[in-house]
C-alpha cells in the first residue's frame, strides 16, 4: 500500500488493485499539490464529513470533472448536499467489496458549534481513516490519526488510538502546526508509541511512503 498526504486529512491511498482520494478539503486546496490532472485512475472519492478543511467544492468539482464516474463515498447528510452539484458522480453511503463504511461520531467541536454527520472507511482491509473521529472500535494495521485539533490535543489522541491498537499510524489533522512544532511533536510520540509496539510514520506532503 502507497499512502501521500496532501496536507491535513487528505490522503492518497494506492494498492494494486484501487486508488481511493480521501477528504478534498479547502487546506490542501490552496496547497497545489495535488496534480487532478497527473492522475490516471481513481477508484474511489471518500469524504468523512462536511467541513471545510474536510470537504471543499471547488476540489470535489475539479476532481469529480477528472473522473466523472468515479464513485463518491459519504455520509446521508452530506451526500443530500452533493446530490445537489449536479455532478455525474454515483454516491455512495454504504460499503461494497473494497471499501468499508462506518459510522464514527465526529469528536464534539469547540465554540458550542454541533457535531456534523460523519463517517469513517476501512480501505482494503489494511488501512482505517475515521475522519474527525478519535474513538472508534477497530482499525485495521495503518490508521490515519487526527493529530490536533480545537476538539481534541495530542495526548487525547495518542490514548484512543493506544486503546485499538493499530500497527501503524499516520498522523492527519495537523495543519495548524507550523514544521518546528509538528517535528518535536512527531518526535515524542514516535518514542513513546515505540514503547507500545506501534510504529509512527510521518508523511511528507506528495511525497508516497510504501507501507
Amino acid at each position: 500500500m502507497k499512502i501521500t498526504k496532501y496536507v491535513h486529512s487528505c490522503l492518497l491511498v494506492e494498492t494494486p488493485e484501487l486508488i481511493v482520494l480521501i477528504d478534498p478539503g479547502n487546506y490542501s486546496w490552496d496547497s497545489h499539490l495535488l496534480a487532478i490532472d497527473k492522475l490516471e485512475k481513481l477508484d474511489y472519492i471518500v469524504v468523512t464529513h462536511e467541513h471545510a478543511d474536510h470537504y471543499h467544492e471547488p476540489f470535489l468539482r475539479a476532481v469529480a470533472q477528472k473522473f466523472p464516474y468515479t464513485p463518491i463515498v459519504t455520509n446521508n447528510d452530506l451526500a443530500d448536499e452533493i446530490k445537489k452539484l449536479e455532478i455525474k458522480n454515483p454516491i455512495m453511503t454504504g460499503s461494497d467489496d473494497n471499501i468499508q463504511v462506518f459510522e464514527a461520531a465526529h469528536e464534539p467541536p469547540s465554540w458550542g458549534l454541533q457535531a456534523p454527520s460523519n463517517i469513517g472507511v476501512h480501505i482494503a482491509g489494511q488501512f482505517t481513516h475515521p475522519g474527525d473521529a478519535l474513538h472508534i472500535q477497530h482499525s485495521r494495521d495503518i490508521l490515519a490519526l487526527p493529530i490536533t485539533a480545537p476538539f481534541a490535543s495530542i495526548k487525547e489522541a495518542l490514548e484512543a488510538a493506544i486503546a485499538i491498537k493499530p500497527k501503524v499510524i499516520i498522523p492527519i489533522h495537523d495543519w495548524p502546526w507550523h514544521k518546528q512544532a509538528k517535528g518535536e511533536y512527531y518526535a515524542k510520540a514516535k518514542k513513546y508509541l515505540q514503547t507500545q509496539g506501534v510504529e509512527f510514520i510521518e508523511l511528507e506532503n506528495a511525497v508516497p511512503v510504501a507501507i
